[in-house]
């Protein structure tokens, strides 16, 4: 629940583009992003894409990847 709570907060300071889907994460994973998002919203610098793509495991080169 703390991370739906902390979401909401940093999509209301940094605006719907910056929604991120935690549909998949395992708890520990939530936990950890709870983390970048306290982070991110205390020192007024949303998360930056190379961030969430390390954090997501993306990787570009990929072929599996569909965006």
């Amino acid at each position: 629940m703390e991370l739906e709570k902390i979401l909401g907060s940093y999509i209301d300071k940094f605006g719907e583009e910056y929604d991120i889907d935690t549909v998949l994460l395992s708890d520990e994973a939530k936990e950890d992003l709870t983390n970048m998002l306290k982070t991110s919203i205390q020192s007024n610098k949303p998360i930056s894409l190379k961030e969430l793509n390390d954090f997501f495991g993306y990787d570009p080169n990929d072929p599996e990847i569909l965006i």
